[in-house]
């Protein structure tokens, strides 16, 4: 064995896997929360569609909700895909 090299490998390497999976999954439990709240506020923006008069707020209306539905859509399908499902 060469000198100066370590008889053992430090333990923090081998918390090193576990703390990436740990990671992972707080990871990936922010962005189901993120994905719940927007739709959740999609939810809102439809009920304030119905009641809209104003032309403005029909067309901020129309403008934010492909973008709200898009989003959700992505954050979706990257979450359940990164999981392998």
């Amino acid at each position: 064995m060469s000198p100066g090299l370590p008889l053992t490998y430090p333990t923090h390497r081998h918390n090193l896997p576990l703390q990436r999976l740990k990671n992972q999954e707080q990871c990936n439990q922010l962005v189901l929360d993120l994905a719940n709240d927007m739709a959740r506020t999609l939810g809102y923006i439809e009920d304030v569609k119905q009641f809209a008069r104003l032309t403005q707020l029909k067309q901020a209306i129309r403008d934010v909700t492909p973008l709200m539905e898009n989003t959700s859509n992505f954050i979706v399908e990257f979450t359940y895909d990164g999981r392998g499902s």
